[in-house]
């Protein structure tokens, strides 16, 4: 353990001049869905509902999307690539889901469609309590160590895998809070898997935007937001039905 605690110091204070001089990028994720993985990890399904929906799918169950997570000193801003080929009819969710943080202000503007509305996220950016592991592993060139935490509302658990030589505490859709760039996210053992497979570094900062919408859109806030997906999660408890369709995963 104590070998692997100053490695892992080593490797942070060699990132730390990395990202001085890198500021600026884009980070290029490919998210792997799992039907059947999603539907096991429901535990309020019972075993024939659950059984039912396996043959449904049967071999069919996994996909692939892409999306893409561009960062400056100061702003990220995440969302998914438009593919109109893309298989199960997702393409949809490229103009409804963005998801942008002001780092130097420590601020929200998540852009995001669920239950059939289009709500923005603004309030302080929030971290989950992570359990930080000792498990190393490479991801997109970095070596990346794991953390963990159990989303309550969802009852999801979530593996992050942060890069120890590119400090910074942001990463794909909402996760962040670690002390690392986080290049992989793990839902529910491989239900959901956001896996960075490229990174671009720019020679000058770029500018990140903020999203702009035409569309009605209602502002909430982030204790807003989740009881939104509590009193859904509940809904769908009571009906015995996924909580993840009409709402992300």
């Amino acid at each position: 353990m104590k070998k692997i605690l100053i490695f892992t110091m080593a490797i942070m204070m060699t990132g730390s001049a990395i990202w001085a001089q890198n500021t600026s990028g884009k980070i290029h994720y490919t998210v792997t869905h799992d039907w059947i993985k999603k539907l096991m990890a429901v535990d309020y399904l019972d075993k024939s509902r659950k059984e039912h929906y396996q043959y449904m799918w049967g071999n069919d169950s996994e996909y692939t999307e892409k999306s893409f997570l561009l960062f400056n000193s100061e702003s990220t801003r995440y969302e998914d690539v438009k593919d109109d080929n893309a298989s199960y009819g997702y393409s949809w969710r490229t103009d409804e889901y963005f998801i942008f943080r002001d780092l130097k202000e420590n601020k929200t503007y998540d852009v995001m469609r669920m239950l059939d509305k289009l709500y923005v996220i603004e309030d302080s950016i929030q971290y989950p309590e992570w359990k930080i592991l000792n498990d190393l592993k490479e991801v997109a060139g970095h070596i990346c160590m794991n953390a963990s935490y159990y989303d309550e509302i969802k009852m999801n658990k979530i593996t992050a895998w942060f890069a120890l030589d590119w400090p910074g505490n942001f990463g794909p859709e909402r996760f962040g809070g670690l002390p690392g760039v986080i290049l992989e996210i793990d839902i529910n053992n491989g239900a959901k898997v956001m896996r960075a497979e490229k990174i671009d570094i720019y020679e000058t900062d770029t500018i990140v935007e903020k999203p702009a919408h035409k569309k009605k859109i209602k502002k909430i806030s982030e204790a807003q937001y989740n009881e939104i997906i509590r009193k859904h999660v509940e809904q769908c408890k009571k009906e015995e039905r996924p909580y993840f369709w009409g709402t992300r995963y």
